[in-house]
């Protein structure tokens, strides 16, 4: 079986789960028990389609990271959507039309998962086989890395702040995620044998002002989505940034542009504040 056979297979196996997970509420288990079988499966179903008899050392932990936790989090916010809108644009909307729009996200946001997936399977096995010998797509596959990584912290950020979990819990929460996402991001870099002190060590920093980032929006009255926005905006200039160390390609002019979005972001949530409520 080859290699893009395995990925849609897994991709269809995981899209089943993600719907199952939706559609089946409270049936059989809890929400927690299924999303943690879903994870298993995630991880599972990762290293089934990307084993490669190349794999060697770090490669067995860190390449699975990516594809199984953007599954996971996709799953997680699954059941979040709205299963229907009232007002779109201040129009008011009837219930029909409100439920139609309310599937047709739901729809769009499976979708997502697919190409999102098979995308970081296939940015992954580049990974595999650019660690062995120079490839031309390593840079695409970077970008497009680089992009997942995001739309996963996205997505558990959104989770995490959906909980209204206390000051502590969003620490070690948002901590936890943002750990093995960082990790994975800056090893791509330079695609070591041996994961380098520098590489844990900036991985560990980022996840640690990213939690404490979120243990201080926890005492901001802001919403879900601008807690979930400034934070992943904060993980995009922290990855970003270190990326361009990492490959020896940092300026002052691309420090400004990622410094600039961060300014941006700080005034968005200034003035998204509910003061006083």
């Amino acid at each position: 079986m080859s290699k893009r056979q395995k990925f849609v297979i897994a991709t269809l196996v995981l899209l089943a789960g993600i719907v199952a997970i939706r559609l089946f509420p409270g049936v059989l288990i809890q929400w927690r028990f299924r999303v943690a079988i879903f994870s298993l499966l995630a991880v599972l179903a990762s290293v089934w389609a990307l084993f490669d008899e190349d794999f060697a050392g770090v490669e067995w932990v860190i390449l699975p990271i990516l594809p199984a936790m953007f599954a996971v989090s996709a799953a997680v916010v699954f059941p979040l959507l709205p299963t229907g809108f009232d007002l779109i644009a201040q129009v008011p909307l009837s219930p029909d039309a409100g439920s139609l729009l309310g599937l047709l996200v739901r729809i769009a946001h499976l979708g997502v998962f697919v190409v999102g997936y098979y995308a970081a399977l296939l940015t992954t096995n580049i990974y595999n086989v650019a660690a062995i010998r120079t490839i031309q797509l390593l840079r695409v596959a970077h970008s497009i890395g680089f992009l997942v990584t995001v739309a996963t912290a996205l997505f558990f950020y959104i989770v995490i702040s959906a909980f209204h979990l206390s000051s502590f819990l969003n620490f070690l929460a948002v901590f936890g995620v943002t750990l093995p996402l960082a990790f994975q991001s800056l090893w791509s870099v330079n695609l070591e044998e041996k994961v380098s002190g520098q590489t844990r060590n900036f991985a560990l920093l980022t996840a640690i002002v990213l939690g404490q980032i979120a243990w201080a929006l926890s005492f901001w009255p802001i919403g879900v989505s601008i807690f979930a926005l400034f934070l992943t905006a904060i993980f995009y200039e922290l990855i970003g940034i270190i990326q361009y160390h990492f490959g020896e390609r940092l300026s002052p002019r691309i420090a400004n542009e990622f410094v600039l979005v961060a300014v941006v972001m700080f005034f968005v949530v200034v003035f998204t504040t509910r003061w006083g409520s």
